[in-house]
């Protein structure tokens, strides 16, 4: 087991364990609402606004596009100092030259953000 290995790991362990935490958060939400539905005035959101699921999408996809511009980034350095790197074995220097993720994340549209889509309604439990 490599030490990436093992890190990577980890970062799955902590992803899953945040997915375990929020589910059920969702869930009491969701009953909190069905409980309320009805016994409380609806509330009126402005139209003048974006949505609050325009927002989350808006927000995520600025922040991808901020995550790939820093891995380019950072792809740019580890090329740049590939040289420095003293090893006899071309495969460790290959690696260090291309820095190259094990996933390939997709780049983000072009798209202008202004036009984000509505998050998807999720269905009433």
């Amino acid at each position: 087991m490599t030490l990436l290995t093992s890190v990577t790991e980890i970062e799955d362990r902590i992803v899953d364990t945040l997915r375990e935490i929020q589910r059920p958060v969702v869930d009491y939400v969701r009953k909190g609402v069905e409980q309320a539905e009805g016994r409380l005035p609806k509330l009126s959101y402005p139209k003048s606004l974006p949505t609050p699921g325009e927002v989350v999408e808006s927000q995520v996809e600025f922040a991808k596009a901020l995550l790939d511009t820093q891995r380019e980034f950072v792809s740019e350095l580890v090329d740049a100092v590939a040289p420095l790197v003293d090893s006899d074995e071309p495969e460790v220097r290959a690696t260090v030259a291309t820095a190259a993720p094990t996933t390939e994340a997709p780049k983000p549209a072009t798209k202008s953000r202004s036009k984000a889509k509505p998050a998807p309604k999720t269905p009433k439990a």
